[in-house]
């Protein structure tokens, strides 16, 4: 089997991945801006949720991103000390995992920031996430990453998409041995989840299997936008595919070991 891992935006996507049996939520906001640190409210919900379901049935870990703002990987102090605070409050209130990535203006992966939020992340397990496509040297990135002792590596090869970059999902999870989990991630789908699974052998495989619903807001609402022009329209969010998600986690437990 491998791993299966859904992004979630609000509660009832939460709760959906848990009674699919998902191994693992990433928690986010604002997942069509890329996603950024969920607010603590939904921290919390999804953490007592997870506990409540533990109890009847397999436990689902939440891995927390913390990521302060969209937009590129280079953070200056502030942004820095607010992913601190993301970082340690995950921790606090008993998430399993972190999601973060930070970069060099040379395209590298930044050893002193990363290290610094690894001792804050105590024991729960770190995910180095796509900021490792945007790498000047992939190799040399997955070189420091083991030095730095991350658990688990997001990735889509460096392609756009996880299927483009099979060959080098691959090739990644045979160098590396099982000393870094490879988590492939880029347009990971149902539909697409066991074959990707095939070709690659990654152990664990990460998607949002999302789609846009009205909030009902729309019928008969007046006034101005309130997002930048070419946003999405106010009244739609994304939320959880129930169907998508349920052939997404069932992809990856009949997966090969």
């Amino acid at each position: 089997m491998a791993y299966s891992e859904l992004l979630c935006t609000d509660l009832a996507s939460v709760e959906g991945a848990i009674a699919l049996g998902a191994d693992r939520i990433e928690l986010c906001a604002a997942l069509e801006l890329g996603g950024v640190t969920p607010g603590p409210g939904l921290l919390r919900r999804a953490l007592q949720a997870r506990d409540r379901a533990a109890s009847t049935a397999k436990r689902t870990e939440v891995v927390v991103l913390t990521r302060p703002r969209r937009g590129d990987f280079i953070l200056d102090e502030g942004d820095f000390e607010a992913l601190l605070l993301d970082v340690r409050q995950a921790r606090e209130w008993g998430a399993d995992g972190v999601a973060l990535g930070l970069l060099t203006r040379e395209g590298l992966v930044d050893r002193p920031q990363t290290a610094r939020l690894m001792a804050d992340a105590g024991s729960m397990k770190v995910t180095f996430h796509r900021a490792f496509d945007q790498l000047q040297d992939r190799g040399a990135g997955v070189a420091a990453l083991l030095d730095l002792g991350v658990d688990r590596l997001l990735t889509s090869g460096g392609a756009s998409s996880a299927w483009e970059g099979r060959e080098a999902l691959r090739t990644l999870v045979e160098g590396l041995r099982g000393s870094m989990e490879v988590v492939a991630a880029g347009g990971v789908t149902g539909r697409s989840a066991a074959a990707l699974l095939g070709a690659t052998r990654v152990p664990a495989i990460h998607g949002s299997c999302s789609a846009a619903v009205g909030t009902g807001a729309d019928r008969g609402s007046v006034g101005p936008a309130l997002g930048k022009p070419g946003a999405p329209a106010d009244h739609e969010r994304l939320t959880l595919d129930r169907d998508c998600a349920q052939r997404f986690v069932e992809a990856a437990a009949a997966a090969p070991s």
